[in-house]
This record gives structure tokens, sequence and C-alpha cells, in this order.
């Protein structure tokens, strides 16, 4: 049976008609009861539409869905923020730290914006970094107070050997999807089983009734009996005895239908159990009566190389052993990859902005060097000696100063730029765990193989008893219908001879028997003929085809 990628869980079957249930006025089964006629078609999905057991692996497959979505998650990038004020005064036991009084007090407002994500490909991550602050210092020699400081910085890490062909993630994504498919095979061979199931208890219901039916009339054949010996005796040609074997026959026969109609309800529960609800349902309250009747298909064998062909390709239980290899398979590459040491390439650019205002304070330094020279320069000018000319310490550029736009626009002219390459390595010594856990991995794979191994013998066996199950129930039901027909002519010869006075009343009733127990093992082999090729559809996983039962698309 041809698969999809992924599969849904909603069984639709074709040209099923619509299956409804009346409301019995009681809870127990009695003859008031309303009966309602049930085929096998609205059986079958009325179970599955009802089956607790598909409803929880259903369940199952939505959760791995959302397994899959939140694996994929690993990969959405991650935005994070921070606002910090801190004021410090810290004390100074140097004039050149720029406090008064032995203090410096500080006022710096900073604040950072990271957006960064793991790329799907190689096992590499990036990152981009914005920083900024806005300082206000008491510190003379700073020349712009306050101060706006911004930076940007990208950042790539790229695995060289541990996570570069596979990592936590991929793995996580990977292992996801193969649950995803083993879910949905695990479903699939539930629809099949329960199917399979409802088949059974369907034909069992079947064969109960009709069961009844023909013990039901062997009891009339015996009534009949025990009135044409009445006659007779009222004629003088039959001893009264012969009249009390017939009414024990009628009682003995009359038991064996009230046992059957005790059968029936026992069939009728199992299959309504299969039916219907766990809370309160009204099938219960009802009598099915299955309006589809056990048939008997004249078919050449399946060969047993291509029953078992078609059974090792579509059983669900080997592909679920194929997917579990599928799993193993997935932690061996990543358990091996966790062995290698790890070695990440690291590359960075970044850029930094800066601007301010002018402090309206002298700088202590030059406000000192500036009397001095000053002074020599008066005394200079006494001597007739050249005045000085200042030292220049050096100018701040114009662009510098301004607020924290400015800064933004100096962080984007590029003027500033920082390069990082570099190469982180990890090595663990020994790194027994990963040895270990890659060990255990490989171990589970040889157990994996071993049990599919396992069933396939086991579907092997399968196969072949249920092909023997079919070509031997066919063999039985010539048999019976041989043995059934046979039976008939007996009891109508003997009962001839019987009005001809040239039998008895016990050999009559005896022919009786052997044509109830014909008729009903002519039925027997009817519907075991249909349960066992329920049974090969089953373990040929050919059920859902077979039935026009399709699993649509996700």
């Amino acid at each position: 049976m041809p698969r999809s990628n992924h599969l849904s869980l909603l069984l639709v079957l074709a040209l099923c008609a619509p299956f409804a249930l009346a409301q019995a006025p009681t809870a127990q089964r009695s003859e008031s009861s309303k009966p309602v006629a049930l085929s096998l078609r609205e059986a079958v999905a009325r179970a599955l539409e009802n089956s607790r057991d598909i409803e929880i692996v259903r369940l199952k497959v939505q959760m791995n869905e959302f397994d899959v979505k939140a694996a994929h998650g690993a990969y959405d990038p991650t935005f994070s923020s921070s606002l910090t004020f801190e004021q410090r005064n810290t004390p100074v036991a140097s004039i050149l730290a720029g406090g008064e009084n032995g203090k410096l007090k500080t006022n710096d407002f900073f604040g950072q914006a990271k957006l960064a994500r793991k790329t799907p490909w190689q096992g590499g991550s990036m990152s981009v970094t914005f920083d900024q602050s806005r300082s206000t210092t008491q510190n003379q020699f700073f020349a712009l107070n306050p101060q706006y400081s911004t930076s940007l910085f990208l950042e790539y890490t790229q695995p060289l050997m541990r996570n570069r062909k596979i990592d936590a993630e991929r793995r996580a994504i990977k292992i996801a999807k193969k649950k995803l498919d083993l879910s949905d095979s695990q479903f699939r061979q539930r629809a099949i089983e329960i199917i399979a199931s409802v088949e059974r208890a369907y034909w069992d219901l079947v064969f109960a009734r009709r069961d009844e039916a023909i013990k039901r009339e062997s009891v009339e054949l015996a009534k009949t009996q025990l009135e044409h010996n009445l006659r007779q005796v009222a004629q003088g040609t039959l001893a009264p005895a012969e009249v009390t074997s017939a009414r024990v026959e009628i009682a003995r026969r009359t038991d064996e239908a009230e046992a059957a109609t005790e059968t029936i309800v026992r069939a009728e529960n199992a299959l309504k159990a299969l039916l219907s609800q766990p809370s309160n349902d009204e099938l219960w309250n009802t009598r099915i009566t299955p309006t589809d009747q056990p048939e008997v298909r004249t078919t050449a064998p399946m060969p047993v190389a291509d029953a078992l062909k078609t059974a090792l390709t579509n059983r669900p239980e080997l592909e679920q052993y194929r997917l579990r290899s599928e799993l193993n398979g997935v932690d061996v590459e990543y358990l091996r990859d966790q062995t290698k040491p790890q070695v990440d390439l690291v590359a960075g650019y970044g850029t930094v902005g800066l601007a301010g205002s002018a402090r309206t304070e002298t700088n202590p330094i030059i406000a000192s060097s500036q009397q001095l020279l000053d002074r020599i320069n008066q005394l200079s000018q006494v001597a007739g000696l050249p005045a000085l000319t200042p030292v220049s310490f050096g100018t701040i550029p114009d662009r510098y100063y301004g607020g924290y736009g400015q800064s933004l626009g100096n962080l984007f002219r590029n003027d500033s730029r920082a390069f990082r390459v570099g190469v982180n390595i990890t090595m663990p010594f020994g790194n027994r765990t990963a040895k270990a856990n890659l060990g255990r991995a490989l171990v589970e794979g040889k157990q994996i193989d071993t049990e599919r191994q396992r069933a396939e013998h086991q579907i092997e066996v399968e196969v072949r008893n249920a092909l023997q199950a079919v070509e031997t129930s066919q063999r039985r039901i010539e048999a019976a219908k041989s043995s059934r027909s046979n039976a008939e002519l007996q009891l109508k010869s003997e009962q001839n001879k019987f009005d001809a006075g040239l039998s008895t009343n016990f050999l009559v009733l005896d022919r009786q028997n052997a044509l109830s127990l014909a008729q009903g093992r002519e039925l027997k082999a009817i519907t075991d003929y249909n349960k066992a090729v329920s049974e090969l559809q089953r373990v040929l996983a050919t059920t859902l085809t077979d039935k026009n039962i399709e699993i649509a698309s996700r």
C-alpha cells in the first residue's frame, strides 16, 4: 500500500452510508429493544469513529507534530535587551584621577540590544550586538561631558569539527520527524487491527443468529414429529412411549436454542464494545441485526512467495522497525560526531561611535601651564626675547561634538572599526562519556535489527497459517455442503420409512439431529472462511485497500 510522507488521522470510507441508532426505552436487552440493521461497512465506520485507541494514537500524532515545530524553533532568532543606570562615588588618591575633595562622581546609563540565532546549516551561529551609553563625570580631564558612546558588533561562529555535520538542534529535528512518521505507521496499524476485530465480531454475531435459527428450526421439526406421533398413537399404530421420547427431544433442543440465545447476546455485546463510546451510548439499548451474510469466493489461492512479499512490504510493524533503525542512525551520527574535538572559527566585525558636549571647566594641567607661560612671556618681553607659543595638546574633531544622534552618525560613518578572527579549541581528554554513548547506540542498532528479523519470522508464520486457514476453510465448506445435502436426503428418506411403518421415531429424531449438526457445520465453515479471509488481509496489511478505506493526506 503506497504511503505519503505524512498521513492524517481521518479515515475516509468511500460510499459509507450514515449510521444512526435510536434510543430504546430501557437499558437492558429485551424484545422491545428497537432492532437496528447494520452492515459490516457501517460497523467498521462506527468503530473507527468511536475507538478510543484510534483517538489516543491520533493525539499522539498531533503531539509529535508539535514536537517537530518545537524542534524547528531552535532556529528562531532571539532578541534580548537591557537598560542599566549606575551612579558611583569613587574615592581617589591622585589629582590625575580628576576628582575633587578625594572623590570622583560619575553617572552612567547603559543600554544593550542583541539579536542572535543559530543557522540551520553547518551548525553555525551569528549575533548582532548594539551597545550605547551616556556618561557624566566630574573628571576634569574628560573633554566631553556628557559623553555618548555607541558600538555595533557582528559575530559569527562556525564549528569546524564537532557540531558541523550534525548538532543537537538538527538531531532533534530529525528525531521529531521520524517519530511523526512512526506515529503515522502506528495509527495505520491500529486501524487495521480494529477493522479485523470488528469483522471477527460481526461474523461471530452473524453465526450466532443463524445458529440459533437452525436450532429453532430443529425444535419445530421435533414438534412436528410430536404431532405426527400423537396422530399415530391415536390411530393405534404407534406406542405411547414414542410420544414421550419426542417430548424429551423437544425439551433438549429447546435448551440448546436458549443457550444459542445467550451466545447471541455475548456476540452482540462483543461487537457493541467495539462500536460504542466509553460513555452511555444508545447502541447498548438496541438489538443489532446484521445485514451482510458470509459469502464464499472461489478464487485461486495466493502463492506463498507472493503473500510473503506483500506482507513484508506492507506490514506497519516492519515499517516501524525501519523507522526505529533510522532513529538509531540519527543517534549514531550525532554521538559519533560528539567524539570529535570542538574546534570553532570565530570572526567578528564592529564599529564605534562617540559624541558629547564640550566641557566648560578648564583642564587643571592646561590652566597651570598657561599661567607659567604667561609669566615667562612677560619676563621675555622685559629681556627683549621673543614670546613662547603655547604647546598644543591636540584638539577634538568637530564631528565629536553633539548629542546621541551625533554619536549614531559617527557610528555609521564606519571610521572607527574593529576586526576579530580566532579559533576556539576544546579537547576533552579520554572523552569516555561520548564514546560510551556511541557504543550503546551501536549496540541498540543491532538489537533493533535482531528484533526486526524476529518480527519477519513471526510474520512469515502468520502468513503461512492464514493461507492455510483460507484453503482449509474452503475445503471444509465443500465437505459441509455435501454433508448437509446428504443429511436432508437421509431425513426425508427416514421420514418416508417412518410414515410407512418401516422406521422408528428414534431414527427420525436422530436424522433430524444429524441435519441440524450438518447445517451448523456448514454455517461454521462459511463463517470461519470469512474470518480467515479477514485474518489474511490483516497479516498481509491489505485491509485498508481491500475495504476501500483511505488515510487522507495531512
